[in-house]
């Protein structure tokens, strides 16, 4: 079965490319039929990945990401897809990341997760606050748990803070917990003020994905960072790579060509490029190129071999992360498998950490907390 439409419309006209913008238009597509898939076979997992503890669940260290099985990342095979999936697994890599609004990604990732029997973490994501009650959401949450199994954490998004019903739906969502339905509650996205609002408020929060590199430091700017590292939650790291904007191929050459900005990651990456480097790619240059000088010193320690710029990137978000958090990569293929383990191989010195974070200060941008650009505060 292959799967190419494209469940939302790219708009040339939208000043910031996001899962917010992408994500509002493929909420149509999760009511897709049910998929007769071909079984993934059961593989024991490498130990060459750690485990992550986020609040009671364990999860890998780095996670599989599937936002994109929710389209506009090109044409894919249901049976490729849970190819991809096994050998990641196989690898360490045992997670799974997915949201109830990325089309048919959580029925593809379900059918891998239940023949394994690895829990899965998902995400409920909110737009229209005028549909929220108790019950549709106790609903929502029983068809994830339908399509996946286990599911290890669920994962928050709220749309409009200005409208703090978001407090009463985390408090519904902290009461399903209770009730066995899923492992933990995590959120995705919110600024540092709704945060403390949702934990305040008793929630109990475990996890914060975000998006966290060299190139976006908003959750560290924000003191959102310190923030969940006082309070028990753990980050969860996406974008640590920007599409590969921080890996050896854009090394000393210029910034990501139109026919390169071809999918949507690479897309919201590249304009969180622009804004690191204020309109220059210059900055973007000089960062790659402290990075290249790293890998060399770690290569030269005998710490690692083949290191790779982008496992330096890697491990500068894992090295400077203060809750000792996780990282979610999105994954389209099995090429960079090695790659996402080899991260966990060795660990940054601190002088090593200091030559990046020298670049990193001279940022210009993104400005503000956690998702505000999205949202249109900044």
């Amino acid at each position: 079965m292959l799967l190419s439409t494209p469940y939302y419309a790219y708009n040339p006209s939208q000043s910031i490319i996001n899962r917010r913008n992408i994500i509002k238009n493929c909420i149509a597509a999760s009511a897709s039929p049910t998929l007769l898939l071909p079984s993934a076979s059961l593989a024991l997992p490498s130990t060459g990945v750690p485990k992550c503890e986020i609040g009671k669940c364990q999860v890998s260290k780095t996670i599989q990401g599937y936002w994109q099985l929710a389209g506009g990342h090109g044409v894919y095979s249901i049976p490729t897809v849970l190819k991809t999936m096994e050998t990641h697994y196989r690898s360490g890599l045992t997670s799974l990341d997915t949201a109830d609004i990325y089309g048919p990604s959580e029925s593809i990732v379900g059918k891998f997760a239940k023949d394994v029997g690895c829990g899965v973490n998902t995400k409920l994501c909110v737009f229209d606050a005028k549909k929220v009650t108790r019950a549709s959401i106790r609903e929502r949450v029983k068809e994830s748990r339908e399509k996946l199994g286990k599911i290890d954490l669920m994962q928050f998004f709220w749309a409009d803070v200005g409208d703090k019903k978001f407090v009463d739906v985390a408090l519904w969502l902290a009461e399903l917990r209770e009730e066995g339905m899923f492992g933990e509650v995590g959120v995705t996205n919110f600024n540092l003020p709704s945060l403390k609002l949702m934990q305040d408020a008793g929630v109990g929060i475990k996890s914060n994905q975000v998006q966290n590199s060299c190139l976006d430091r908003r959750v560290v700017q924000s003191g959102q960072a310190d923030y969940c590292a006082a309070e028990g939650i753990k980050l969860v790291s996406f974008g640590t790579v920007g599409s590969g904007i921080l890996s050896d191929a854009y090394l000393g050459r210029g910034k990501p060509t139109a026919s390169e900005v071809d999918t949507y990651s690479m897309r919201m990456y590249a304009g969180t490029a622009n804004r690191f480097g204020g309109g220059s790619w210059e900055l973007v240059q000089e960062l790659l190129g402290a990075m290249d000088a790293v890998r060399a010193s770690v290569e030269k320690s005998g710490r690692g071999r083949e290191v790779t710029i982008g496992n330096i990137a890697q491990r500068f978000v894992l090295d400077t992360d203060p809750t000792d958090g996780c990282l979610l990569v999105g994954v389209r293929n099995d090429r960079h498998v090695a790659d996402n383990v080899r991260t966990h191989s060795f660990k940054l010195e601190e002088g090593e950490v200091k030559v990046i974070q020298e670049i990193v200060d001279k940022r210009k941008g993104p400005k503000g907390d956690v998702w505000d650009a999205e949202r249109g505060f900044v």
